[in-house]
């Protein structure tokens, strides 16, 4: 997991390692600067003999640029630098990296907003942004805002060291103007800021990279800890099946989903959950509908439960419903569901009833809204899986607010349990205050049914890895990875619900053998 913290935590760990641990400013400024020249080899920035230009603040963040710069020399790159501060203002590890820089020659200019300077900017192939790093607040002053708008009018692939020159804040706040970053190299941890909106848009990938930070670091700074999930959190050697399993061994899922207008809900999650590896998926569906899951989806058994008369699902279908939940090893309940009155009774009675794995989304939520409290009387694990609109209902915040993950941290730690807060990037918050962030999906998932999808694989995994206590992370980040595969060929505005139940075999094909 990618660790992210505060701005003001960042540097913290910057102090505890240079006055607490000796360990020399101008190393650490070597070691950034170093991994940031890693990350350009590692992504292939370099090849093709690309032109640099490396845009210089006063301060360290202007000094890591110096290293990057001596090091692109040092490969025969071609590479210039345009600075903010003449050399007689430059000090300390800064000067003392700019006269390293200096010694090999490389081409260096304090920017005087000359057509020639402006135009080395405007052709670069590359640009790195090392102009302003996480202490900047108030407003963009000359000459940077120049500088970041020319920046940002250029084709060229821009690089931020840091932090893009513009963010400013923990939750995603930026000023204007603001650099425009396909790739942002952080050091050390991560900038929670970096995680969010608008600033995520503006950072690209953000990598966080060692520079030799002490390994106590953490343990001296205050703040809150996000983690970003990333692929090697989740080896295949940990989600393996074994070879005698059968398809009641496999994780049996119970869905109870679906009403007149919105049978596809049901659908998409049962064939989500049949796509990520369960051995048995059964869907409760109102009675006139049912067919019409028996028509789509062959492999899903179908349960034909006594309905109302608008065609949602029926109290008396309880006892039904409740034969099927203790069948299972996990539980969906809510995807278009309905909110006719029964409904919404049956919601409330088997929340407190249900003692597997429960997923909770959609117009369950909705039965929850009302009294959230009787989450409590939960004699399972659950996990909830509102976007923003559903999770202000839950808060009762029905305004223009936008929730964050500190709301998302108090409703579970409050109610006992996961939520999985759908957005932007989506996160989870357990109910012991820890926040996973996910790293995968794209602005093709804001489509109808992907919440649906998201419900299914859940259940399915958990059905089948229970004991796991990374699976809800695992699930989130292999339902963002589905869409992702599908980004090639369907792009952002083609990509439907039933692209990225398609792609879960894919998603997930490295999973399930037996380790070596």
């Amino acid at each position: 997991m990618r660790v992210f913290l505060t701005m003001a935590a960042n540097r913290a760990v910057d102090e505890y390692a240079i006055k607490t641990c000796g360990i020399p400013g101008s190393v650490l400024m070597q070691n950034a600067g170093d991994a940031v020249l890693q990350q350009l080899v590692d992504y292939g920035y370099l090849v093709n003999s690309p032109k640099v230009m490396v845009l210089a603040g006063h301060g360290n963040n202007g000094g890591d640029g110096f290293v990057i710069a001596a090091g692109l020399s040092k490969m025969g790159t071609s590479v210039s630098v345009i600075s903010t501060a003449t050399p007689d203002e430059l000090k300390g590890d800064a000067l003392t990296h700019f006269n390293k820089m200096n010694d090999l020659n490389v081409p260096f200019d304090t920017w005087k907003d000359s057509d020639d300077q402006r135009s080395h900017i405007l052709t670069a192939d590359i640009i790195v942004d090392a102009l302003l790093g996480t202490g900047i607040s108030g407003t963009i002053r000359s000459p940077y805002d120049v500088l970041i708008n020319i920046a940002n009018q250029s084709q060229a692939r821009r690089i931020a060291v840091d932090v893009p020159s513009g963010v400013t804040g923990d939750a995603g706040e930026i000023l204007e103007p603001c650099i425009q970053a396909e790739l942002t190299v952080s050091m050390g941890f991560g900038k929670q800021g970096c995680l969010f909106e608008p600033a995520r848009s503006r950072s690209g990938s953000v990598i966080p990279v060692d520079i030799g930070f002490p390994v106590d670091s953490l343990n001296h700074v205050e703040g809150e800890v996000l983690k970003q999930n990333e692929g090697d959190d989740y080896p295949a050697s940990k989600y393996s099946r074994l070879s005698h399993t059968h398809k009641y061994s496999a994780g049996k899922v119970f869905i109870i989903a679906g009403s007149r207008g919105f049978s596809g809900a049901a659908i998409l999650s049962a064939s989500a959950a049949l796509r990520s590896g369960a051995g048995l998926v059964r869907l409760a569906l109102p009675q006139s509908l049912a067919s019409i899951a028996e028509s789509h989806s062959l492999e899903t058994v179908v349960d034909y439960v006594l309905e109302t008369e608008d065609q949602g699902i029926a109290f008396s279908a309880l006892d039904d419903l409740k034969k099927g939940c203790e069948w299972s090893d996990a539980v969906v309940i809510g995807p278009g569901l309905g909110r006719h009155p029964e409904t919404m009774e049956i919601v409330s009675y088997l929340v407190q009833y249900i003692k597997q794995p429960l997923v909770i989304d959609a117009d369950a939520l909705f039965a929850l809204s009302d009294n959230p409290s009787i989450l409590k009387s939960r004699p399972g694990p659950s996990i909830l899986t509102p976007h923003a609109g559903e999770f202000k209902r839950l808060i009762n915040r029905l305004d223009d607010y936008s929730p964050t993950w500190q709301d998302a941290k108090k409703f579970s730690q409050e109610y006992g349990v996961s939520l999985l807060l759908k957005g932007a990037p989506s996160l989870i918050a357990s109910p012991s205050g820890e926040i996973t962030v996910n790293s995968t999906g794209y602005a093709g998932m804001a489509t109808a049914g992907s919440g649906d999808v998201l419900s299914g694989v859940i259940a399915s995994l958990w059905s089948q890895w229970r004991d796991e206590p990374d699976i809800l992370n695992f699930a989130m980040y292999i339902h963002g990875k589905a869409a992702e595969l599908k980004r090639v060929s369907k792009g952002v505005l083609g990509l439907i619900a039933s692209d990225i139940v398609e792609a879960l075999p894919l998603a997930l094909k490295e999973y399930g053998e037996l380790p070596d």
